[in-house]
């Protein structure tokens, strides 16, 4: 009998899990990297702190920090048209594929550690930019 009630609850759970939408899907996931990785080294002198899933906005925000030699506006200047190399990015980056193909808006926050109110770039990419 207590084999059998395990067993229903085990089912009921993936029943439920399968009714996960995309959008809750995202959350979840932008949730566990941030707790399980975040933050992440990405590259010298960068860090991925968070990454969160709006729901009602459809939007998933990525926060970054430069450390280092890169945490001043030179090296951020060097980086041209920003949002033109995030969409190139998201195009070739397949695990963004089910989130671009629902239409969900990409939002960018890069700070710097030694002044953490300063924001380097800030940009937000659309389905429209990326489509």
């Amino acid at each position: 009998m207590r084999k059998a009630i395990i067993l229903l609850a085990a089912t009921s759970f993936a029943l439920a899990a399968c009714q996960e939408t995309i959008e809750e899907r995202a959350a979840r996931e932008a949730r566990e990297t941030t707790e399980a990785k975040c933050p992440m080294p990405i590259g010298d002198n960068m860090f991925l702190d968070s990454i969160v899933f709006d729901i009602p906005t459809r939007t998933q925000s990525q926060y970054f920090r430069f450390t280092g030699e890169s945490d001043n506006d030179s090296v951020v200047n060097m980086l041209g048209d920003a949002k033109s190399v995030l969409v190139n990015e998201l195009k070739n980056t397949p695990g963004y594929k089910s989130l671009m193909n629902a239409d969900v808006n990409f939002h960018y926050v890069y700070r710097s550690t030694r002044d953490p109110q300063k924001i380097y770039l800030e940009a937000t990419v659309t389905p429209a930019d990326y489509k």
